[in-house]
């Protein structure tokens, strides 16, 4: 199952300065991860580019295929009040599919990201939208550049993301939207009867991420970031399928990790895959 992903989004306080051009490419240095566990799929978001690429594509490119993510996504785009002169930034812009969106409501979007790889497909899945490297902490806007910021499942990956929303509140426009989309971890659980293992492995997943109680933080991260007027829903994400789930929450191999702790955790995942998990305990 899909943890509750939350939406808020506020009227940011800035003041417009104008709009400036891009560069096709921001100047940045590579950023290598000195994380713990790198071939987790949930550390492996912090630095794209020192990662398996193949594990963050398939979970990507699973998101796009559920209807549930679809669903929360154009909500957000409504939620973003573009017009046809509007312009709107999308942070941690990943393959670029939602740049894509926001320039068909509206007269300039841009996507940055950290991730250079990414964004090279982003530029070759969407040759005509505006791409750049950039530091979500450190944008290369001046004030009140845009009528629309959003950032979508990138702060839960972000050290000090208050930062982030900071940036992205600086470079609204006064009345301009500032919304932010997480999942909150805390909701994440696995279908099938509760037991010990089952909710070892949840704790173990959840405690994985950097922020895995964003989703219930955004109000605040907004306020604290000058942010007015918050408001913000919930949605509920199922997958369906071990196949989906063990993409996007790399199960089997959260299992491995634990097996030699907890080493019943191995039949339960058998029965997991079977659609029969592990009675109660």
């Amino acid at each position: 199952m899909r943890p509750i992903r939350k939406l808020a989004k506020g009227a940011a306080a800035g003041d417009n300065e104008g709009i400036e051009g891009l560069p096709r490419r921001f100047d940045g240095r590579p950023l290598v991860s000195s994380d713990p566990n790198p071939d987790l799929l949930s550390v492996g978001f912090r630095d794209v580019d020192a990662t398996a690429s193949d594990k963050i594509l398939r979970c990507l490119g699973t998101l796009e295929k559920m209807e549930a993510v679809r669903s929360y996504k154009a909500r957000v785009l409504d939620h973003l009040e573009l017009e046809r002169k509007s312009s709107a930034l999308d942070v941690a812009c990943g393959l670029g599919d939602d740049v894509a969106a926001l320039k068909a409501r509206c007269a300039r979007a841009v996507g940055v990201d950290r991730s250079a790889m990414l964004l090279d497909l982003a530029e070759q899945r969407h040759p005509d939208c505006e791409f750049g490297l950039a530091d979500a902490s450190a944008l290369p806007f001046p004030d009140g550049t845009f009528d629309a910021v959003r950032v979508d499942r990138s702060l839960q990956h972000i050290d000090q993301p208050v930062r982030v929303v900071r940036e992205m509140a600086r470079v609204a426009v006064r009345g301009g939207v500032v919304l932010c989309a997480e999942p909150d971890w805390g909701t994440f659980l696995l279908g099938g009867p509760h037991s010990d293992v089952t909710e070892r492995i949840e704790r173990d997943w959840i405690r994985s991420f950097r922020n895995p109680w964003i989703g219930r933080e955004l109000a605040s991260l907004l306020e604290q970031s000058g942010v007015g007027d918050v408001q913000w829903e919930a949605h509920w994400l199922p997958t369906q399928g071990f196949a989906e789930t063990d993409i996007l929450f790399e199960v089997a191999a959260t299992v491995d990790r634990i097996a030699d702790e907890v080493p019943e955790a191995r039949s339960w995942l058998d029965g997991y895959r079977k659609g029969k998990p592990m009675p109660a305990s």
